[in-house]
Parts: structure tokens; sequence; C-alpha cells
């Protein structure tokens, strides 16, 4: 018996009865309203909670491939999450603990779109922050900025706008 739990609050952690793995990334939580987030999917995968069926995995590396992080991924996680496939296919669900762990861990990496935009937008207004609280910046003649700063959807936007540079 396979038994998950997972904290959705800053990480996300992944643990298995007997041998325990841990995969950390960002929360993806989105703004737009229909968007299903990284919680809603992991528990449509998991909803048996013992095994990860084929339309599960097809659904994951069709998100993959739009998000275009199908291309960041290391061949060795592409060849295993095609054998992972190819072994949902024939068997119709992957129950293999070790699998199971590798293909969590492979989906974290595919679905972290949203939380590489926040990350690159926190940075830019850190750095935008540092810059305008110099003496005679922009605060000083524009001291709303800084709440826009820390807004979480400003920091969305410059996130945006980071990563199509």
């Amino acid at each position: 018996m396979v038994q998950f739990a997972i904290n959705y609050n800053h990480r996300q952690f992944l643990s298995v009865q007997g041998a325990t793995a841990t995969v950390f990334a960002a929360t993806t939580q989105s703004h737009h309203s229909g968007r299903s987030s990284t919680k809603d999917w992991m528990s449509d995968l998991l909803e048996d909670g013992n095994s990860i069926t084929y339309p599960c995995l097809v659904d994951l590396q069709r998100r993959g491939l739009r998000n275009g992080n199908w291309r960041h991924l290391d061949t060795a996680d592409r060849v295993l999450f095609r054998c992972a496939l190819w072994v949902a296919k024939v068997r119709g669900k992957v129950s293999n603990t070790k699998l199971m762990v590798q293909v969590l861990r492979i989906a974290l990496k595919i679905l972290q779109t949203v939380s590489r935009i926040g990350r690159a937008g926190r940075t830019r207004a850190t750095m935008m922050l540092q810059e305008f609280a110099k003496p005679g910046g922009v605060f000083s003649w524009a001291p709303r900025v800084r709440g826009w700063l820390h807004d979480p959807r400003y920091q969305t936007y410059l996130g945006v706008l980071e990563v199509n540079r």
C-alpha cells in the first residue's frame, strides 16, 4: 500500500511508505479561473492513491508539450516518462512505487511554468525595490510604486515580461 502526503503551502512533499523520496517544487497558484493548479492535477493523478493511469500520463505529457517544459527535461527524464507511459498503456496503470516516485518528480518539473514566472517576477521586483529605494529614487516622488512591487499580480506581470525577454 502506497501512501502519499502532499503539502501545498510553499513546497510539495511526496512520501512513500517504506522508502522516502522528497520532491521540492514551488506551488503553482493560478490567478486565472478555469486553469487547474498543480494541487488539483495531483489529486486527479492519484485519485485511487496507489497507481497512475494512462490517461493521466497522456494529459501530463500534453501539458508539458504545450507549456514548453517538455523540452527543458533531461533526456533521461524524457525516456523514463515515455517508459512509464508505455507501461501504463500496456498494463492500464503504473503501480510500481519507485517508478511512481520518479514520474511524480518529472510531473512537478513539467508543471513548473507558473512558479518560474513567479520566481522571475519576484526577482525583478526585488531588484526594482533596491534601485528605487535609493535617495532621490522613484519612491521619493511616487510612493505607491512600493505597494505595486509587493502585489502578487504585478509580480506576475513582471515575471511574464522577464520570461518573454
